[in-house]
């Protein structure tokens, strides 16, 4: 209670309410003991202060997981802890190590998960959210690590879910210490969990409180062995409820095995004659037979497998149910009065016949049966009396006996389970789990609830004492005095109930024992022996009642049935009659009874061995150390969501948490840690904040204690430890100095806002004053302003007045004078538009004309020149293909394929027997391939007239359609024509009359208006002249715009008519040109062949030579012509020089003007300089293209000689092609024996090219496609001709370079004349020597020299002007010589590197063909010397065996078993030195495993994949497995899963199933089965690196193994990762648990803390190692992906779930904390390789989202659709709602989400559950393999090996040369 001096007003507090038990609210009056409350109901509610508990004003809205941590505990606050946690789905709440389990009505899967067990394996306890896993996992823990037995007592009333949270508990324990059985062994835990079934179907049924309550108690004992793995189970039962067998009250049922054996199938109901419930006595007194979800079917059968489990054979099954139906069949047989006087016997035929039927059922004598209902044997010393029993009597006789043979098939069934799970003997250690019923209360308590009150009473004597026990403990940790606390045992109420002799128990058996005792004889007994008893009272109102007062209540007990139900015996004549049945499993449930009492009936007290069976617990539950689990039923209803607080408090008080709360209440109930206490009270001693004191933890709690004066408190190690009542005077004194604080806050917010008051209050009438001024102000001068405008619009109105009337009278006379002028004009306009339309009509019809007169004639000459330049054509075309037949090349070529055939001849003998059959076939196909030919022949030449005649009748029609719609067009023109000009003439007219009509109104209208109105003249002219302006305007507008559409139709008219013209003429071009073409290329489809290529091939090659000598010649002659140039030039001067020397002395004349000369002769000297530069510069020119063009004849001569080097290189590999055809022919089919002189003659008609693409890859041919002909396909030959076209291209531009040079002949002839004329005037202007002897005189020089110079001076400027032209053209063509050279050098370069490709494949081929050679001579060698070996007999109707399976099989088969034992002599050893060498780190090449390259190469090279048996793949697979044995070394494992994928990716591309490769089919031709077999080979052909083979099982099966290997290491790396990653999470997740007392700096156990960001670095430097070692082995890309993915995943699953299960880590601080870890990882992702880490920060959002709601403000004010959709869009409603409920601010203190949107969620979380019933909200880490083969073939390409070397080990020894090539 609350001590008076803390109420003060404002204070909140609990009260007392009948209604809902508490009511909370605040003290608004104290009246010395008496108080004032107004509740938050409403209601005011005056108290005393000793009947009020204080109230925590700071209680989280979530409630607290531990309620010792409350800041009161007292009742209130525990039932308001309880109803906050049961309203966010909390339903387990600890008190200490107490769980308190309310109740949901509704079924949390997800709280009972295998990922739930898992998070709570190993957790300390009180570490995650409460749940009964913790408390079997903590008894666990302790039983293993202490070696001591643990108990787990679980208890409450009916309904409240004692039964399912035992189930949890023995799941949780078969959990933890399951063991892998033998196959078809059912193991102990599994017998233990499925014996669950059994007995709820026997020993459970529906009560008023619950569906599924039991009604019996139940202690399983598991036991473990050292291991801590189950070995053994036994059930222990007590006080089954005999009496519902036969007494049933509504709405309750009976036990389920009743109504389940009724809904049996039909078969069995049957068997056992039963049918629905509702026929039975025993099930139809309630009217309840079926309950909501069950079915009553599925539970049967679902008992009979649980039997099965157990160890219940189907004969005992048989006779449990036999039993079941006869206590059924026994409840329906009803009695009536017999013959003789006070006897009975069945009622009716229907009782007689279920008395049959259950004699029939227990095997006995049907008349025993009803003489042991209907009679009583009495036993005297003399003699048996038979007595007859009334039908009364005979109906609780027959009750008894189904209550009695229920009870022992209850009793059997316990110990054959017992039996069944077996004990182990030698187990020390063991965990009993006690499901017992709680303490119960009702309106009539018999012999029943005394038992069960009795043992709650005894099991809470034992729980009080362990309650002080804990305290003591924790008092003894904390290491404080609790020497004086006081203990109050409940002892004397368990005396009054079993002590000897006095006990009530003991004085029941002795009235039980005296036959003439009855209830009330008992009843006075009690009162007299117990009238002084506290504990003991008599009720006022009833003689026989007595009631107890217990510890959770006083309960009155009803005597009538003590003596009845305490008595426990066996009819003698029921105990006779079962013995003697005939049915083993009844016999066995009652046994015969000693021979001296068989016919007597010996007294046995049920209440005295329940007694004793309750002591035998208790010394178990005493020898082990207990764990408690107290359920609660939140309601009488069954219904989710109602929690009732009466209700709730009563269970509380009988389950004994509120004796718990008392005995804490006793000693220091109030406990906070040292953090919480300062951080809630340091406002009473706010010095020890400040930082300068230096407090700690410990001393500042001291100081705040100190400074409240209180006493009586202990401090201890981490807690501070408050006596009852301290805290509330605590949180009164902090209120008093918030309180005061508030006011002191209140009144300078009061003085703040008056003053901001006054403020405003001023400023607003300052501002009204000078609104008003201003107003009066503007006032004023709007009137002045209004004043000076009216007089301004007088002044302007009257000058606008004045000024109007004059511009009427000028407008009037210049209206009329535009008038008639424009009328003129216009008249003038059309006429001229009308001659000059008739113009524009007139020359285009002309134009018309003319030009169709023109195409006409350019039509017929182009049609001739076509026809004849295709004469000409066919003939060139014949003189070719005449020339092409007479080639000596092709007779060469054919002389020597008629050698090598005739050289072939001799090997052709040796199969002429096996070919004679198949010739006949190569007759039919040649036959065939004839009438194809001629077939095709006659449909071209059909076509062919089809075609012409279509094309005839096609051009015929398109001239009679043009000629009719050239009439057409020309009438529909004419007619046009003569339309618009009617239309015009017409138009004209009207319009002219209708003007003249209007101008002649208007005159005498203007005449009259003038006389009749000559006062009006000014208005009625003005009105005159706007109407005359309106009219005119309009006519003028209207007669425009007609005119100037009948010129757009006009123009549009000639448009279109050209338009159509010109239509006309493309589309009959275009058909024409489409008729030709198609008759064209039909001709040259038929007619031209690869004779014709080559033929064009020598034409351009000797037109090139041509030309190249054309332009040789023609530079020759340039060079003479500039050679010639310069002699003239040089006589020239010479010739200069001589006339200067023979010109006679110049007369001296003076000169005036000597600057002049100076001038000219200075300009003449700087030309002269310029010219001999540009000579120079010329000479250099010349040279430099001299030598270019020299150049470019070498390269163009080393190009032609390459090219003929190609050709004959590629002829030269054409005919070893055909030499290896031909010699693979020979091992094929028969009908090929005719073919190669037709193909050699066909392939001699073909040029042999190769296109380039084919030249640089290597043509490496497999056995497979040795044997198949190689064709040369068109793309080739159209490269080839490419390249020909561009030699041809650039001949045409040095044609045109040398035609340019000849046109710029006669420039350079006409040059040297001029020249020789400029260069003898420069010469002549050099003759003036002036020696030293004439420089002292003056100069005499006259005009003539003057005007001389200056000619001279322009003829240099014109010669300088020609030589920069011509240096320009010389550097010109210097330039395209030079790019020619170039690109002559690039042709020659790609020339010669053909060459040397083509010279490779040649010596390949003649290297393959000498291998071929050899092979073939050793085969011949090889059946020449077996002549045992004799063709194979033919078998019937012709057939052959060898020839079915293909060409050449037999020899194709020898050949590979010779070569096979050759390689398998040499394999032995061969694949240990690889095995030896693959097993080290060979390293990688060229970034891919050489280890995986050089098993490949030599597996390939051995032919195993080909072999039926051999063990190559099984060694590979024992070294990679010993590899594996390190598997905690990454990089070794990260080298194998190198290794691995790139051997699988190898084995992926190569390996093909035996039998893919399909058959060509018979009806297709030899060619079309060439090219197919070409395109095959070369598709196989990757690259040179991979060869397809047919695969063999053993490597199948190895490629399989190897598919394994690669997700087995995959998975251990990825392991190994999370396993080093899950320490530094775990590090992350305490950090919030760790960093509670780092506020002060100097706290106790804080020393060695660090910062905890350097887990999260820790986390980083974890990843880039893995990445490094990753990279550093070139694992591929995508499985780095999916390790660093799944890693991430597995981080954001434990964060995520710490969340979710830890209330600690569910706060704004740890938010913050987790969102720097977070951005640190999301910087690394940023900084990684995207393919190694992919979407692996998408892994995280659902921590990042939980993350971001954490931390984000104004949570309240957030709506569950932004929640939902924007902030956690990734999160569940479910884990929503966890979030929300645990979410607390330790920094800021705000509220989590509003109350309507937690109700929001729960609405939506009850509709989720019953739809998917409910699903876990905890993630789950995936540990699957996210990748298929598919990934890896894909991440690697063939090129990337391309270049790999194999083993340098491997490559130095001779058996392993293979490696090299």
């Amino acid at each position: 209670m609350v001590a008076p001096s803390s109420i003060l007003v404002g204070s909140h507090v609990w009260v007392e309410d009948p209604d809902v038990a508490w009511i909370d609210g605040e003290v608004k009056e104290v009246k010395g003991e008496e108080i004032t409350v107004d509740s938050t109901s409403g209601k005011t509610i005056v108290a005393k202060t000793s009947n009020v508990y204080p109230k925590d004003p700071e209680f989280p809205s979530c409630g607290v997981d531990d309620m010792t941590r409350l800041a009161y505990l007292h009742e209130p606050g525990v039932l308001q802890n309880l109803k906050c946690r049961y309203d966010i789905n909390e339903i387990y709440t600890y008190t200490g190590n107490i769980l308190i389990a309310v109740n949901p009505f509704r079924r949390l899967p997800h709280l009972y998960s295998s990922h739930m067990m898992e998070q709570y394996k190993g957790a300390a306890f009180g570490e995650l959210s409460p749940h009964p896993f913790a408390v079997a996992d903590a008894s666990y823990r302790h039983m293993i690590n202490e070696g001591i037995s643990q108990s787990i007592l679980v208890s409450g009333e009916s309904g409240a879910g004692k039964t399912e949270s035992t189930k949890m508990l023995m799941r949780y324990l078969a959990y933890m210490g399951g063991r892998v059985s033998k196959a078809e062994e059912r193991s102990v835990e599994q017998k233990v969990l499925e014996s669950n079934p059994v007995l709820e179907a026997f020993g459970n049924a529906k009560t008023v409180r619950n569906n599924n309550s039991s009604r019996f108690g139940k202690f399983v004992e598991i036991q473990f062995d050292p291991r801590g793995q189950i070995s053994g189970a036994a059930i222990r039962t007590y006080l089954l409820e005999r009496s519902r067998v036969c007494q049933v009250s509504d709405p309750e049922r009976n036990y389920h095995c009743f109504y389940m054996l009724c809904a049996a199938p039909p078969e069995e109901a049957e068997k056992y004659k039963l049918g629905n419930p509702r026929t039975f006595h025993y099930l139809n007194q309630s009217n309840c037979y079926e309950l909501d979800g069950v079915d009553s079917s599925k539970e049967y059968l679902l008992t009979k497998r649980a039997m099965d489990v157990v160890g219940i054979s189907q004969g005992e099954q048989d006779g449990i149910f036999r039993v079941v139906a006869a206590i059924l069949h026994l409840g329906n047989i009803e009695f009536k009065k017999g013959q003789e006087i006070d006897s009975a016997e069945p009622k009716d035929d229907k009782s007689r016949f279920h008395l049959k039927t259950a004699a029939e059922l227990l095997m006995c004598n049907e008349k025993a049966l009803e003489d042991s209902l209907c009679k009583r044997v009495m036993v005297t010393r003399d003699e048996s009396i038979t007595k007859s029993l009334d039908p009364v009597s005979a109906a609780l006789s027959r009750d008894a006996l189904a209550k009695i043979v229920y009870s022992k098939l209850f009793d059997w069934l316990v110990d054959k389970i017992n039996v069944s799970i077996s004990q182990d003997p030698e187990s020390k250690s063991l965990i009993g789990v006690l499901d017992i019923y709680g303490f119960e209360s009702f309106k009539t308590n018999s012999f029943e609830q005394f038992c069960i009150n009795l043992t709650n009473e005894k099991l809470q004597q034992h729980f009080n004492q362990h309650v002080f026990k804990m305290e003591q403990e924790e008092y003894k940790k904390e290491e404080i005095d609790w020497s004086y606390i006081e203990f109050i045992d409940n002892q004397d109420i368990l005396d009054l109930i079993e002590k000897k002799p006095g006990g009530i128990i003991a004085l029941l058996d002795e009235a039980c024992m005296f036959p003439r005792s009855t209830h009330e004889t008992f009843a006075q007994k009690l009162y007299q022996t117990f009238k002084d008893n506290k504990r003991f009272s008599k009720p006022k109102l009833s003689r026989t009642d007595f009631t107890i007062c217990h510890y959770a209540g006083d309960v009155t007990y009803q005597t009538e049935l003590f003596l009845d139900k305490n008595k426990d015996y066996v009819v003698s004549e029921h105990q006779a009659l079962l013995n003697a049945s005939e049915c083993s499993f009844v016999s066995s449930l009652f046994p015969p009874s000693p021979e001296e009492s068989s016919k007597t009936t010996k007294f046995s007290s049920i209440g005295s061995s329940f007694k004793q069976q309750l002591q035998a617990l208790l010394e178990t539950l005493s020898a082990t150390e207990p764990h408690y689990i107290r359920c609660v039923k939140p309601n009488n209803a069954l219904k989710p969501g109602i929690f009732e607080n009466q209700n709730v408090l009563q269970q509380l008080r009988c389950g004994g948490v509120m004796e718990a709360i008392r005995i804490s209440c006793a000693g220091f109930p109030s406990r906070k840690s040292f953090r919480e206490f300062v951080a809630r009270f340091s406002l009473l001693a706010p010095e020890v904040l400040s930082k300068r004191n230096n407090y700690t933890e410990v001393t500042a709690s001291k100081k705040i204690l100190e400074k409240s004066k209180l006493s009586g408190y202990q401090i201890g190690k981490t807690k501070v430890f408050l006596r009852a009542g301290q805290m509330a005077e605590l949180d009164a004194l902090r209120t008093e100095i918030l309180g005061r604080s508030a006011s002191l806050i209140q009144r300078k917010v009061r003085t703040y806002l008056c003053h901001k008051c006054f403020i405003l209050l001023r400023l607003s009438a300052i501002q009204i004053q000078a609104l008003c001024r201003g107003q009066v102000a503007r006032h004023q001068y709007e009137e002045m302003r209004r004043e000076a405008a009216a007089l301004n619009i007088q002044k302007h109105l009257r000058k606008f007045l004045a000024r109007k009337a004059y511009k009427n009278l000028y407008f009037s006379a210049v209206s009329i004078q535009t008038g008639m002028r424009g009328m003129i004009a216009r008249c003038e306009l059309l006429s001229r538009k009308q001659t000059r339309a008739a113009t524009v009509i007139q020359s285009h019809c002309r134009r018309f004309l003319a030009n169709r007169c023109y195409l006409r004639l350019k039509k017929a000459a182009i049609t001739t020149q076509c026809a004849w330049r295709a004469r000409v054509a066919r003939k060139e075309l014949r003189k070719l293909r005449m020339a092409a037949r007479e080639t000596g090349a092709l007779q060469e070529a054919k002389t020597k394929l008629e050698k090598e055939v005739e050289e072939l001849t001799w090997r052709l003998q040796l199969e002429k027997r096996t070919r004679v059959d198949l010739e006949e076939s190569k007759k039919q196909e040649s036959a065939r391939f004839e009438s194809t030919l001629q077939k095709m022949q006659l449909e071209f030449e059909e076509s062919k007239k089809k075609e012409s005649a279509r094309f005839e009748s096609i051009l015929h029609k398109k001239e009679l359609e043009f000629e009719e719609s050239k009439k057409q067009e020309s009438e529909r023109f004419e007619s046009t024509l003569h339309k618009m000009q009617l239309e015009f003439e017409e138009s004209k007219k009207q319009e002219s009359e209708r003007f003249e009509s209007t101008f002649h109104k208007m005159q005498v209208e203007f005449e009259e208006s003038k006389k009749q109105e000559s006062e009006r003249f000014e208005s009625t002219t003005q009105k005159m002249q706007l109407e005359f302006e309106e009219s005119k305007k309009q006519e003028r507008a209207r007669f425009e715009s007609t005119l100037h559409r009948k010129e757009l139709q006009f123009q549009q008219l000639q448009f279109e008519l050209q338009k159509l013209q010109l239509e006309f003429e493309e589309s009959k071009k275009q058909e024409r040109e489409t008729l030709e073409s198609t008759l064209h290329k039909k001709e040259l489809e038929f007619q031209e062949s690869k004779k014709q290529e080559r033929a064009t091939f020598e034409s351009t090659l000797y037109k090139k030579e041509l030309e190249f000598q054309e332009l040789q010649v023609e530079f020759q002659k340039m060079q003479l012509e500039l050679e010639e140039t310069k002699e003239l030039l040089i006589k020239e001067r010479e010739a200069a020089k001589k006339i200067a020397e023979q010109v006679p002395a110049v007369q001296e004349i003076p000169v005036i003007d000597d600057e002049l000369v100076n001038k000219l002769t200075a300009e003449n000297e700087q030309l002269k300089a310029l010219g001999s530069s540009l000579e120079q510069k010329i000479n250099e020119t010349e040279r430099k293209y001299e030598e270019t063009n020299k150049l470019s004849e070498e390269r163009l001569k080393q190009g032609l000689e390459a090219e003929s080097k190609i050709v004959e290189l590629k002829t030269e590999m054409q005919r070893l092609e055909k030499k290896i055809l031909d010699m693979g022919a020979e091992d094929q089919k028969p009908q090929q024996q005719a073919m190669p002189s037709a193909l050699s003659t066909n392939m001699s008609e073909e040029i042999p090219v190769v296109d380039d693409e084919s030249m640089n890859k290597p043509t490496d041919i497999e056995d497979e496609s040795m044997n198949k002909p190689t064709i040369i396909d068109d793309e080739s030959m159209n490269k080839l001709d490419e390249s020909m076209n561009k030699l041809t291209a650039e001949n045409e531009q040095l044609k045109i370079w040398d035609m340019g040079a000849e046109d710029q002949k006669p420039q350079q002839q006409t040059m040297p004349s001029s020249l020789s004329t400029t260069m003898s005037e420069v010469t002549s202007a050099e003759i003036p020597v002036i020696d030293n002897e004439s420089m002292n005189k003056p100069t005499v020089i006259d005009d003539e020299s003057i005007n001389r110079l200056t000619a001279e001076n322009e003829q240099l400027k014109a010669l300088v002007s020609t030589l920069e032209q011509k240096i320009n053209e010389t550097e010109r063509k210097y330039e395209e010589t030079k790019k020619l050279s170039d690109e002559r050098l690039k042709q020659t370069l790609e020339a010669e590197s053909k060459i040397i490709e083509l010279k490779t494949t040649v010596q390949r081929r003649e290297e393959k063909i000498l291998d071929m050679e050899t092979d073939q001579k050793s085969q011949q060698q090889a059946l020449l010397s077996t002549p045992s070996r004799k063709m194979p007999e033919p078998l019937e109707n012709g057939h052959h065996a060898q020839l079915s399976s293909g060409p050449s099989t037999r020899l194709g088969r020898e050949d590979s078993k010779l070569r096979r034992s050759q390689t398998e002599k040499q394999q032995p050893e061969s694949v240990d030195d690889l095995l030896k060498c693959v097993a080290q780190n060979l390293g990688f090449s060229q970034e891919k495993p050489v280890a995986a390259f050089t098993i490949y190469k030599c597996l390939l090279h051995w032919k195993s994949f080909e072999a039926e048996k051999t063990s190559v793949f099984d060694r590979l697979i024992e070294v990679m497995g010993s590899a594996l044995e390190d598997q905690d070394n990454n990089d070794h494992m990260a080298y194998w899963l190198s290794n691995t994928s790139s051997l699988l990716f190898l084995l992926q591309r190569s390996l093909k199933a035996s039998g893919s490769m399909q058959k060509p089919p018979a009806g297709a031709s030899f060619f079309a089965r060439m090219t197919k077999s070409f395109r095959s080979s070369s598709a196989n052909l990757q690259a040179g690196v991979l060869s397809q083979v047919e695969a063999k099982y053993p490597a199948l099966l190895f490629k399989q193994q190897l598919s394994a290997y690669v997700e087995k290491i995959y998975g251990i790396i990825r392991d190994n990762l999370k396993k080093n990653l899950s320490p530094l999470i775990s590090g992350c997740i305490q950090v919030p648990r760790i960093s509670k007392g780092a506020a002060f700096q100097k706290c106790e156990g804080l020393q060695g803390y660090h910062s905890p960001a350097g887990l999260w670095q820790s986390i980083i430097e974890c990843l880039n190692k893995m990445m490094g070692t990753l990279k550093d082995n070139f694992v591929p890309p995508i499985l780095v992906q999916n390790i660093f993915t799944q890693t991430f995943a597995y981080i954001n699953v434990q964060l995520f779930n710490s969340l979710l299960l830890r209330r600690e880590c569910c706060t704004f601080s740890n938010g913050e904390y987790v969102k720097s870890g977070l951005a640190e990882l999301e910087l690394w992702c940023a900084e990684a390789d995207v393919e190694y880490v992919g979407p692996s920060w998408d892994e995280l959002k659902h921590t990042r989202q939980a993350v971001g709601f954490l931390v984000i403000n104004q949570k309240s004010k957030i709506s569950f659709d932004e929640i939902s959709k924007d902030l956690c869009s990734a999160l569940s409603v479910q884990q929503l709602y966890r979030v929300c409920t645990l979410y607390r601010d330790d920094n800021y203190n705000t509220q989590s989400v509003s109350p309507d949107v937690l109700a929001h969620m729960k609405e939506l979380m009850s509709d989720d559950t019953e739809d998917d019933g409910g699903s876990s909200f905890l993630l789950e880490d995936d540990i699957s393999i996210p990748f298929t083969m598919e990934d890896i073939s894909n991440c690697h390409q063939v090129k990337e090996f391309a270049s790999v070397r194999p083993a340098e080990e491997l490559m130095t020894d001779p058996a392993f040369q293979f490696l090299q090539d």
